[in-house]
C-alpha cells in the first residue's frame, strides 16, 4: 500500500528513520510504499491529514494540542531534543540590563511568541530581574547567521542543530531551554495519522511503527551509515556541520516510541494554564492511538 508522510519542514537528520527505512528496503519488504513529502508550510501536514489526502505526518506535539484535531491522532513520539532560546553573550547582558531585545524566529505568532516570553519572564523572575522590551522578528531558520549579524537571541532553537552549530562556530551563548524554566519540553516529533485511515488499517499502522523502530535501531548504532544514507537521499555534499548534527541526532530517536498520551499530559496542562488551548480532557484523550 502507498503511504504518504508529510514532514513538518524541509527534510533534515530528524527524519533519518524514514530515510534509512527506505534505503534498507524495510518498508518495501512489508508491502509499504512510502512517499516522503516536504510541505510548503508548517501546518500543511495537519491540513492534509484532516482532509484524508495523506495517511501520516510528523510535527511537534504542541501543535496537536493547540486545538482539538477531530481527524488526527498521534501514533507515538519518535524523536526528542532540547531547545528554547539561545542568547549571544551581549544579548543576554542586554536582557538583564533591561535593554530592548531583538529575537529572531522562523515564525512569529500568538502561540510561539507567548511561550518565548514566558521562558524569558520565568528566567528573569528567578534572578530577580525585569525586562518587558522583547521584540520577536520573523526570519528564516538560519539562527546562527542572524546571531552573528547582531540579533540578541534566537527562538525555536534545538540542541542538535543550533547547539551543535554554535559550538562549531565558537560562539559564546547563553541557553534558556524549556526545562531550565520548568516548561514541559515540546522540542520533539510525533508521528500523526488520519483517524479515518487508522480505523481500517490498524495493523498497517503498527507495522509502520515497528519498521520505523527497526530503522532507528540500525541508524543509532552506525554513524557512518547514517551519514552516507542521509547524503545519498538528500543529494547533498558532506560538511563538518551536518556531520556533527547527524552525530548528535542519531542518539535522540526513541526505540520503542514513547507513549504520547502519557508523555504530553503535562504539556496539555501547560497550554491550558497559559490559555493557549481549551482542549478538554476528553478531547485530549481522543487524539492518541
Amino acid at each position: 500500500m502507498k503511504i504518504k508522510i508529510a514532514l513538518e519542514w524541509f527534510i533534515n537528520p530528524d527524519h533519518l528513520p524514514f530515510i534509512v527505512g527506505l534505503d534498507k528496503g524495510l518498508y518495501k519488504k512489508n508491502n509499504i510504499e512510502l512517499e516522503i513529502i516536504e510541505p510548503k508550510g508548517h501546518y500543511d501536514g495537519f491540513k492534509e491529514l484532516a482532509e484524508n489526502n495523506i495517511q501520516l505526518a510528523t510535527n511537534e506535539p504542541l501543535h496537536l494540542i493547540e486545538k482539538y484535531q477531530k481527524n488526527i491522532c498521534s501514533v507515538g513520539n519518535f524523536f526528542e531534543t532540547n531547545g528554547g532560546i539561545i542568547f549571544t553573550t551581549k544579548g543576554y547582558e542586554n536582557l538583564i540590563s533591561g535593554n530592548e531585545i531583538k529575537i529572531t524566529s522562523p515564525v512569529s505568532n500568538p502561540v510561539t511568541d507567548k511561550i518565548a516570553n514566558d521562558i524569558i519572564q520565568r528566567h528573569l523572575k528567578k534572578i530577580s530581574k525585569t525586562n518587558n522590551k522583547i521584540k520577536i522578528i520573523a526570519n528564516d531558520f538560519y539562527h546562527i547567521k542572524h546571531l552573528k549579524a547582531g540579533f540578541d537571541a534566537a527562538w525555536l532553537c534545538f540542541e542538535n542543530f543550533e547547539g551543535v552549530e554554535s559550538k562549531l562556530e565558537g560562539i559564546d551563548v547563553k541557553k534558556l531551554y524549556l526545562e531550565d524554566v520548568q516548561i514541559p519540553n515540546f522540542c520533539a516529533l510525533d508521528i500523526f495519522a488520519s483517524k479515518t485511515f487508522v480505523k481500517d488499517n490498524k495493523n498497517l499502522i503498527n507495522d509502520f511503527k515497528f519498521l520505523t523502530q527497526d530503522s532507528i535501531k540500525i541508524l543509532s548504532t552506525n554513524l557512518d551509515y547514517s551519514k552516507s544514507s542521509y547524503y545519498s537521499y538528500t543529494k547533498t555534499k558532506a560538511t563538518p556541520l551536518m556531520d556533527n548534527i547527524i552525530k548528535d541526532t542519531i542518539h535522540r530517536f526513541k526505540n520503542p516510541f514513547d507513549n504520547s498520551k502519557n508523555k504530553w499530559k503535562n504539556l496539555h496542562q501547560y497550554v491550558i494554564t497559559q490559555k493557549i488551548s481549551d482542549i478538554s480532557e476528553r478531547q485530549y484523550a481522543d487524539m492518541f492511538i
